[in-house]
Formats: structure tokens, C-alpha cells, sequence
């Protein structure tokens, strides 16, 4: 589960013939005053009549697992409001346990479930990444308008890809007009976006902590999911008894702002990894003066590229391509560069290569570049077009510039197909001004952070530690994203806290990278 920046990066166009102001009305420096949220809802209820999940054959309905429908108004402070159904589901441990449940939330904005759930055999944890099940409740959610839920924000019609980068101004007015028709079509459903955001979510989370009878939740955020736990523990703290967040990111830390240099940092950082290791080093020289040299090449010299997304193997599409190694897999990060170079340098189209790898390389630039490939694009606008409202123009297009000078364009491009989609999406743009300040709280909280992360940098969970009185943060001198899924120093960390007990933190700093 993961925060896909690239889409949410920074900056501005501008120069493209239309006024284009602060994304949906909402980048004030300070939001309009509003009410606190919404308590959660007496009306919401829980439907237990089918479980909306295809589960494990080991799984036993009502025995190891419990699973239903959460029913909550779209609209809490509306009686009349229609409602949402959100899939849930809840592993029993073999012996019933009166220890405190764990809630995971995913990341995205967008990841679901489905998928996942019908691999978990019975005594297998849900979301502790080759676990075995935890000696309690684990218990998992949907997001609220994510293709997990019976009510998502689809928008099959919209497409914004790189093509972005080579003629902003025709991609823009291409892709506005099916971004808009797809609001319209939405709220011709009763889907109202604004109701879609990550204060909404964490309402959910405690509407289904109470009608399960639990007084208290643990909760485990990734990516994204720290966000939404961090919402969880501002909005409704009495029902939070403790946090676990990997790989962090919030609107407190105004992350459009620094998405760009948080990318440009963690290619560094892998480069310098290598360079530290004398067979990366001799296999790969100079790799951070590398990318520059290839970027700077597709920026001037892009490659047709038929199949590619945009129709051609250009500085984006690289980028693009680049970040989804650094992020999962930055042991596969020089390589990837070489791979570039040499394609770039013979002068070939990626047309030339096998078809298997033109779909792997088609799908790792796709994870950052098109929208159109989230499964409900919907959903993630209203989230991060909410959750990046407070930061202005200005601050978009600096953030962009504060990057090596062969980034810059396509940085440029993504924070500009952000920058006018919010404008053309209607977000909730006056959210609480308690939504983009540092949690301040003295729950019981673990950090985890990787030091090679491009998507949700270092710099983050410092600045969300910086504010939680008890909390402990753990670098990961030798991880990117994700942490609890690559490290098992992670996962015994998690374990540890759960169960209350001492954390010996020293592991972090022996795991090791070991390159291509």
C-alpha cells in the first residue's frame, strides 16, 4: 500500500491560456473557518446479512472471520443524507482475546482489499506482511469511494498521461472536460466528492471501532493510511489507544510543496548507496550524474514509443519509471538507469524491445504518470486535492524549481495536471484549519521511515515526530518505501510494540542493500 506522489506533485501552468487560481478555491494560506468534524454518526449501522470479500477456502464465515458492510451517511451532518456501504472484515485469533484490535489502513489514496484478502489462509494476518496472525482482532477497512466500496469514484472517460510534457496546454483542454463530465455524472448518482475526504474516513474508522464494541483501536497506517490514522487520532483520540505509521505522510507537512525535492533527494541517496559499495560502485560510476545526463538527453531527444504511455519514451515516462524502482525496489535502481542509457544511447525505440518488457516498463511509468489508470481517480482527487488546498500557486512552481535542472520539466508537468485538475474538481476546499497543523497528542506512537524513500521522505516523519510527545522514530538507513513489507527489523519492532515490550532499534541500522 502506497502514496503515489507523482501524481500529487507541485507546480504551476500557468503559461497556459487559462486563469488558473488556487485548486478549487481551497489554497488560501489559512483555510475558512469551519465547524470541527462531524462526530461519528448514530445512524451508521453494520450489515452482516454477506460478506462482500471472496475469502481464503480455509477461512470459516463467523468463525475465523467476520465480514459485512459498514452503513454510514455520505453526509454526517445531513439526516437526510444518502448512504455509503463500505466492505470490512474482522480476523478472530484461535483463542478470543480481550487485547486491544488493530485496525490497518491502506495507502494510495485508492488501494482496496479484494485482492489481498482471498490469499490470507486461515491463522495468516490480514495486514502484517508474513505474519502469522497476531493474538488479537485484526481488522480491516475500505476507503470510502475506492473500488473496494460498493459506491466508487470511477471516471472511465478521463486520461492524463506525460503527454502532458510535451504540449501542456492541448493535454490540459483534452483531459478537463472528461475530469468535469465525470463530477457530473458522479453527483447525478448522489456521489458528492466533497463528502470524500480523509476526515470523512476517519469518521468510518470510528464508527466501525464503536459498533464493533471495541473502547479502543490500535491503529497501522501505511503510506497514505498514515494520514488517515493520523485523522482517526485527531478527530475521535478516545478511541486510539496507539499508532503505528510507516512510511508517513500528512497534510501538516504540506507535502505538494516538497513532493519534487523529496524525489530528487532519494535518487541521490540510492546513488550514494551504491557509490558505498565497491561492486555497485565499479558497476555503475557516477550514476547520479548519469540520470541527470539521460534526463537531460529525453527532455531534448525523446524516443517514439507506440505502445508507451503519451506515444513516446521521453524525460517523464523515464522519471516515472525510475521512481516506481527507487520506491519498492531501489536494489534495482542502477540497473534500471543503465537500461535507460543504453536504450537511449543506441538510439532505439522501446518498440524495439520483446513485448514483456515493453508492458513492465509501460506499467512502472504509468504507476506516476496517468490518472487514468487509478481505479477511481474520483476518490483520489477528493482526498489530495483536499488534503494540498492550503498551498498556493506559488508555492507549487517553487517547489518544482528546487531541483536539478534535468527535473524540472517533468516535475513542472506533473504539479501542473495537479495543479488544474483540483481546479476543475469539486473538493472540499474548507476543511478545518486543525486538518493542515501537526497532530499534537501524547499517543502512544511508532514511526517508521526509510532513508532511500522518493515518495514519502525522511524529512516527513521527522516533522510528524517533532509533535507527538511519545512517540519513536526508527531510519532505515538501507529502505525506501513501505518499510513493515521489505524489513523484518520492521516487523519485530511492530510486534514488540504491540505487545507493550522494550524496542531495541539497533536493527534498522544493520539491514543491508544489497545492488543488482
Amino acid at each position: 500500500m502506497h502514496f503515489n506522489p507523482l501524481f500529487r506533485a507541485t507546480t504551476t501552468l500557468a503559461a497556459v491560456a487559462i486563469g488558473l487560481s488556487a485548486c478549487g478555491g481551497g489554497s488560501a494560506p489559512t483555510p475558512a473557518p469551519t465547524p470541527a468534524p462531524a462526530p461519528t454518526s448514530a445512524t451508521a449501522r453494520l450489515d452482516e446479512s454477506s460478506c462482500p470479500y471472496a475469502l481464503h477456502s480455509s477461512q470459516i464465515l463467523r468463525s475465523t472471520v467476520r465480514c459485512g458492510v459498514l452503513v454510514v451517511p455520505q453526509d454526517r451532518n445531513n439526516p437526510s443524507s444518502p448512504t455509503l456501504r463500505i466492505p470490512f472484515a474482522v480476523f478472530k485469533p484461535a483463542t478470543a482475546s480481550t487485547l486491544t484490535p488493530v485496525v490497518y489502513l491502506t495507502g494510495g489514496p485508492g488501494e482496496t482489499w479484494k485482492e489481498r484478502l482471498a490469499t490470507v489462509k486461515a491463522g495468516e494476518s490480514p495486514g502484517f506482511v508474513e505474519g502469522a496472525q497476531l493474538p488479537r482482532d485484526e481488522i480491516v477497512l475500505e476507503q470510502r469511494g475506492s473500488t473496494g466500496t460498493l459506491e466508487p469514484l470511477t471516471c472511465p472517460t478521463v486520461s492524463w498521461g506525460p503527454e502532458m510534457f510535451r504540449n501542456a496546454t492541448a493535454a490540459l483542454f483534452a483531459a478537463l472536460p472528461g475530469i468535469q463530465a465525470c463530477a457530473d455524472s458522479l453527483r447525478a448518482k448522489g456521489l458528492q466528492p466533497r463528502h470524500f475526504t480523509t476526515d470523512d474516513l476517519a469518521a468510518d474508522v470510528d464508527d466501525l471501532r464503536r459498533l464493533l464494541g471495541h473502547p479502543k483501536v490500535v491503529l497501522n497506517g501505511v503510506s497514505y493510511g498514515t494520514n488517515w490514522a493520523l485523522a482517526v487520532a485527531r478527530n475521535h483520540s478516545a478511541g486510539v489507544e496507539a499508532l503505528v505509521l510507516d512510511s508517513v505522510v500528512s497534510p501538516a507537512v504540506f507535502p505538494g510543496r516538497t513532493t519534487a525535492e523529496g524525489i530528487d533527494r532519494a535518487f541521490t541517496a540510492v546513488a550514494a548507496a551504491c557509490a558505498e559499495q565497491p561492486a555497485c560502485a565499479s558497476a555503475y560510476p557516477n550514476l547520479d550524474a548519469r540520470l541527470s545526463a539521460l534526463l537531460d538527453r529525453l527532455n531534448t531527444q525523446p524516443l517514439p514509443w507506440k505502445r508507451g504511455p503519451g506515444g513516446e519514451f521521453n524525460a517523464t515516462v523515464a522519471l516515472g519509471a525510475l521512481f516506481s524502482v527507487a520506491q519498492f525496489t531501489p536494489q534495482s535502481y542502477p540497473a534500471a538507469v543503465t537500461t535507460f542509457e543504453n536504450l537511449v544511447g543506441s538510439g532505439l525505440s522501446p518498440d524495439a524491445l520483446p513485448s514483456d518488457q515493453q508492458d513492465l516498463l509501460a506499467e512502472l511509468a504509468r504507476e506516476g504518470l496517468d490518472s487514468s489508470i487509478a481505479p477511481a481517480p474520483g476518490q483520489v482527487w477528493s482526498l489530495v486535492c483536499a488534503d494540498n488546498a492550503t498551498t498556493t500557486a506559488t508555492e507549487l512552481a517553487a517547489g518544482a524549481q528546487r531541483v536539478r535542472p534535468a527535473l524540472q520539466p517533468a516535475m513542472a508537468a506533473w504539479s501542473g495536471a495537479f495543479y488544474a485538475i483540483c481546479q476543475s474538481w469539486p473538493f472540499r476546499s474548507d476543511l478545518p484549519a486543525s486538518a493542515y497543523q501537526p497532530l499534537k497528542s501524547p499517543v502512544k506512537t511508532l514511526i517508521l521511515s526509510g532513508s532511500l524513500d522518493p515518495s514519502t521522505p525522511p524529512a516527513w516523519a521527522q516533522q510528524v515526530a517533532g509533535a507527538l510527545a511519545n512517540s519513536t522514530l526508527v531510519r532505515f538507513p538501507t529502505r525506501a518505501h513501505s518499510i513493515q513489507s521489505a524489513s523484518p527489523c520492521a516487523r519485530t519492532l511492530v510486534s514488540a510494540f504491540l505487545a507493550d515490550q522494550p524496542l531495541n532499534t539497533s536493527c534498522a541500522a544493520t539491514e543491508t542493500l544489497t545492488f543488482e
